[in-house]
């Protein structure tokens, strides 16, 4: 993919289209002869220039798009955000990815509208949405650790928008972004659910925000689904 400014957008896009089988019919062991159905996906991706607290605003409302395709729009309140109005992406195909306090590490989960768990960004996109009923892709990071957190606005956020760790990164690279690639993410877009990822080769450290002054540091082990 090669991403270009979109100024009235107030970000940068990539595109990608592409052909898909449908493998289900091919493992089936019914007699009846094998019907494979190819699917045209159009993903786009968007990554806003906004503050994730007020990215809402360059949410608008949904449009049709042609029967012979089905296009996906991939958002992060924090990485990935996209413009429905002018890209005439349905709701049911736009997907909100964002971070998550609440989930370890890793974990990523995917939820089909309801509430924005605190999470900012998701409050902005349902509020100019006009509409809560939108997936998310939640990825977990975690909390501070457990001698600090004490919940208070300048520890988390200090959290939040530190630097990921080498280790972090590592689990990122090995659970959560093969889960939006290849065949998993084929499986993403035509059957709407997360395909099952693959285990990370050793549980990182949990980052310590930069303010907070601790004496040791505590082990935590990215779950998977």
């Amino acid at each position: 993919m090669t991403w270009s400014l979109q100024r009235n957008w107030k970000a940068v896009s990539a595109n990608a289209k592409f052909l898909v089988s449908d493998k289900s019919a091919k493992h089936s062991r019914s007699t009846d002869p094998v019907t494979s159905v190819t699917t045209e996906l159009d993903i786009t991706l968007l990554k806003p220039r906004l503050l994730m607290n007020v990215c809402g605003p360059s949410v608008a409302k949904a449009g049709k798009i042609p029967q012979d395709s089905i296009k996906t729009y991939m958002a992060a309140a924090d990485m990935y955000l996209l413009l429905v109005a002018d890209l005439k992406v349905p709701l049911s195909n736009l997907y909100v990815m964002h971070d998550d306090l609440q989930r370890p590490l890793a974990k990523v989960s995917l939820k089909n509208g309801g509430s924005a768990n605190g999470h900012n960004g998701i409050k902005s996109v349902a509020k100019y949405l006009r509409t809560d009923d939108f997936k998310r892709l939640r990825i977990g990071i975690g909390r501070p650790p457990k001698d600090i957190d004490d919940r208070s606005f300048d520890v988390v956020a200090d959290f939040v928008l530190g630097k990921l760790t080498e280790p972090e990164m590592k689990a990122l690279q090995e659970i959560v972004y093969p889960l939006f690639t290849g065949d998993a993410l084929n499986h993403l877009c035509l059957k709407e659910t997360l395909a099952q990822p693959p285990k990370a080769s050793k549980p990182p450290k949990v980052r310590k925000p930069k303010s907070a002054s601790v004496d040791s540091e505590t082990d935590t082990s990215p779950e998977t689904l």
